[in-house]
């Protein structure tokens, strides 16, 4: 049910909050009382350091000199509140000094219940308490003067004209039209960002995990680092790993929110050193310029921290125009056999590569980690992102494969676009495809070398040829169910037999036999193991062995049936 509405008496006193205001907590209460009373008593001491000149082109006074001079007109009438209010809702006058008239206002109050809210997205938020019509960023500015970022904002106006603002824990200064940093800003927001650093001389600072020996000589270690140069000749040195590791807000943020304008690129420069494994001298010109084109958008807030040293070590192996790259390791075009010696597969897979290589045009290319390829036509480098062979086959499969095939085995072209084919859909492991491809290319290469290929024959001979083709073309354990099957003469269940004794494959089938088969079949094991073991030569010493061994096996059946020709 709704509530019952309200009755409001004559002469009753409603509180209305305004929009952007809230209900002050203890802790702001307490903040902006402290920062009021301090903007009181100690006003002179929360102003810019002013390092510009009083005087610039045709003998006007520095704005920033004309602002500071008429805030220090309100500093002097700081304790008159007639005179402050009169000023905070003056139509004319200097902007950021009609703030300061509200701040001392607002530093007389005793109530500080209800404040106003101001919200940036880069400066975060704060409370304030609003006198006058100033803007909300200036008010909120010289009240939170403790802030170093916010107290950058009521000379946001004069930043736009040329003006350059240092803000940090150490100080606070204007440097006039020129940005001029000093050691004291740099190592304030260092400390800010709560890094770990070593204050290695006057012009060089590096974080604690770095080796100060390498830095001062340039040199590059396993892990990169960045070089900070900043205009006043100081030098902060980071490894990539703090970088890495996300810090709560990013480094390059610190600094940006430190200065106003925030035009880092106007007085930093940054160096990213590093090398990859092997490497040996200067790197290119081409890899230097575009590490400088990330580094000019790190500083201007574009290219993300978090990304910055990936990017970098890309661009650096992008840059080089010969030799091979594994992952990060670089190898000179002289030594492309240890190249594929550390890539992960087999031997067969590493006989492919160095084919595969022999086969591919003379230029560069690239193969990331999901084994798609990028041709570079201006370059001879090789760089693979995985060791794996089988992304870099996977790569070159569609375009090169069937020429591959060719390299490696003995197919003929019908069988090799079927299998190229195959290959290209499934996707098999290359490991398992070429070796199971090789073992086949073997057999019938070995098979290709008996006798009487095509060419059946009847007798006990011709069924113990026909038990070793099959064999050796498939397996024993094949040829051994065949021979359990094999039903015909005397003679023939006999070697069928003899062919299950001599590969102990006889227990609890003699059922399936005739005794008299099985008598004969164990009388022939002898002749018929001779010739098993001699058909293990024939791909390399040829079929005359095992035609002799035939021939001794006919002899011992005593069968009638000549073997042919």
């Amino acid at each position: 049910m709704p509530a019952p509405s309200k009755v409001n008496f004559p002469g009753q006193k409603q509180r209305i909050r305004m929009r952007g205001t809230k209900q002050a907590s203890k802790d702001v209460k307490q903040r902006l009382k402290k920062n009021l009373a301090e903007l009181r008593e100690s006003p002179e001491s929360l102003l810019p350091v002013y390092n510009g000149p009083k005087r610039i082109k045709w003998g006007r006074k520095s704005p920033v000199y004309s602002t500071l001079e008429e805030i220090n007109k309100i500093i002097d009438n700081r304790f008159e509140k007639k005179w402050l209010s009169k000023r905070t809702m003056s139509k004319r006058g200097d902007t950021v000094a009609k703030a300061w008239a509200g701040a001392m206002l607002a530093a007389q109050e005793e109530d500080y219940s209800t404040v106003s809210v101001f919200k940036h997205p880069l400066y975060g938020s704060a409370s304030y308490i609003r006198k006058g019509d100033s803007r909300a960023g200036f008010l909120t500015g010289v009240q939170n003067h403790h802030n170093p970022r916010l107290r950058l904002l009521p000379w946001e106006e004069h930043a736009k004209k040329g003006w350059w603002f240092f803000s940090s824990k150490n100080g606070f200064i204007c440097s006039g039209q020129k940005p001029e940093v000093n050691n004291d800003w740099i190592l304030g927001i260092i400390e800010r960002t709560k890094i770990n650093f070593v204050n290695q001389s006057e012009n060089l600072i590096i974080s604690s995990d770095l080796n100060p020996e390498a830095i001062e000589n340039n040199e590059p270690l396993n892990n990169g680092y960045f070089k900070l140069k900043f205009s006043n000749g100081t030098t902060f040195a980071i490894s990539e790993d703090i970088l890495l590791k996300e810090l709560k807000e990013p480094l390059v943020m610190h600094f940006a929110l430190g200065a106003l304008p925030p035009k880092l690129t106007d007085f930093t420069d940054v160096e990213f050193v590093w090398a990859p494994e092997g490497w040996e001298g200067e790197l290119p010109q081409k890899s230097l310029e575009t590490v400088e084109d990330i580094m000019a958008g790190w500083l201007n807030l574009v290219v993300q921290e978090k990304f910055l040293p990936k990017l970098c070590r890309k661009a650096i192996l992008d840059g080089l125009d010969e030799g091979f790259i594994l992952g990060e390791k670089w190898f000179k075009s002289e030594d492309y056999k240890e190249f594929i010696m550390e890539l992960s597969g087999n031997d067969l897979e590493r006989l492919a590569v160095e084919k595969l290589f022999e086969i591919i045009p003379d230029k560069g290319f690239y193969v990331n980690l999901e084994g798609e390829i990028e041709w570079k036509e201006e370059s001879k480098l090789i760089w693979l992102e995985s060791e794996s062979i089988h992304l870099l086959l996977v790569s070159m499969w569609e375009e090169f494969g069937l020429e591959l095939l060719n390299e490696l085995f003995d197919i003929n072209e019908q069988n090799a676009q079927e299998i190229h084919a195959k290959q290209l859909k499934k996707r098999e492991a290359f490991g398992n495809f070429l070796r199971k491809l090789n073992k086949t290319n073997s057999i019938q290469k070995t098979l290709s070398k008996f006798p009487w290929q095509d060419i059946e024959f009847e007798g006990p001979c011709g069924v113990a040829h026909a038990l070793v083709m099959l064999a050796r073309s498939e397996s024993v354990g094949v040829s051994c169910a065949y021979a359990t099957k094999i039903r015909g003469s005397l003679e023939e269940e006999a070697i069928a037999w003899s062919w299950l004794l001599i590969h102990k494959k006889h227990s609890g089938k003699d059922w399936k036999f005739n005794p008299p088969a099985r008598d004969l079949g164990g009388d022939w094991s002898v002749s018929l193991k001779n010739l098993w073991e001699e058909s293990a030569n024939v791909g390399e010493e040829g079929p005359e062995g095992y035609i002799s061994k035939m021939s001794e096996l006919q002899k011992t059946t005593g069968t009638q049936h000549k073997l042919p020709n």
